[in-house]
């Protein structure tokens, strides 16, 4: 059973990153990307990550959020203190293709253990790597 997948980030980076992950590994179900806007307060942000998890309660879920200790970082641990769903931040765009790649043959939990074991070999010093060429 494929797991679910909620991207929560400042702003519209979290519908992007959804976007340009969709082009490499093509349209994805079951996968929302919720934003925090200037205008809308962390309540707010709150009431709609609790919408989508509610419609989520049965499933197996991991969620993503842009910054570790952000607001909707915080929100998001708020409305799943209760929940069980993995949580990993700092997504970038290499763990969450790699996370969609994953999601129809491992669990949240294992994908997220993959994830975090890999996320240092996501960043990498290009010039430092051309400077050994």
């Amino acid at each position: 059973m494929m797991f679910k997948i909620l991207l929560v980030s400042h702003g519209d980076l979290a519908e992007a990153m959804l976007k340009s992950a969709e082009m490499i590994c093509g349209t994805q179900e079951d996968v929302v990307a919720i934003g925090l806007q200037p205008e809308q307060s962390p309540e707010e942000l709150e009431q709609v990550i609790a919408d989508t998890c509610s419609r989520w309660s049965q499933d197996d879920v991991m969620v993503f959020t842009d910054l570790f200790s952000g607001t909707p970082c915080n929100v998001v641990a708020r409305v799943l203190k209760e929940k069980g769903f993995q949580h990993i931040s700092g997504v970038n765009l290499a763990l969450l293709v790699e996370a969609l790649m994953c999601r129809d043959s491992m669990s949240a939990l294992d994908t997220a253990a993959e994830l975090i074991s890999i996320a240092d070999t996501t960043i990498v010093d290009v010039n430092l790597l051309l400077q050994g060429s």
